[in-house]
C-alpha cells in the first residue's frame, strides 16, 4: 500500500488508485459474466462490454435479447391480428451478470 502522507499530491495519488482498483473490479466482472453467461451460438459473451465513465460503469450487452436470458421469459407469438399470444410456456432465468456482480471478491 502507498504511504501517501508525504507526497505533496497525495489526493491525486489516492484518486489514480482508487480509480485504478474500480478498473479492475469492472474486468473481473466482467471476466466472471463472460465465464457464467450460457452459450449458444456465442452472440451474447461476444456481445458483452464494459464502460468506465467516471465513478460509474456499465458491464451488459446492447443485444435486445440479453435481458430475456438473465430473467427469464413467458413465450409468445404473433396472432393472425397481429396481437400477441402467450403459449402459457415459461423459459426459465440464466442469470449470468447478477452472479457475476455479486460474487465476493479478495482484496
Amino acid at each position: 500500500m502507498a504511504d501517501y502522507r508525504e507526497a505533496p499530491d497525495w489526493r491525486a495519488q489516492i484518486n489514480a488508485d482508487v480509480q485504478a482498483l474500480f478498473g479492475r473490479l469492472v474486468g473481473e466482472v466482467l471476466d466472471d459474466a463472460k465465464r457464467l453467461v450460457p452459450v449458444d451460438t456465442g452472440h451474447l459473451r461476444e456481445s458483452l462490454s464494459s464502460e468506465i465513465n467516471g465513478d460509474t460503469a456499465r458491464i451488459g450487452s446492447d443485444l435486445n435479447y440479453a435481458l430475456y436470458v438473465e430473467e427469464g421469459h413467458r413465450v409468445g407469438f404473433a396472432g393472425p391480428d397481429g396481437e400477441t399470444v402467450f403459449t402459457g410456456d415459461v423459459v426459465p432465468p440464466q442469470p449470468y451478470l447478477r452472479p457475476a456482480l455479486y460474487r465476493k471478491r479478495g482484496a
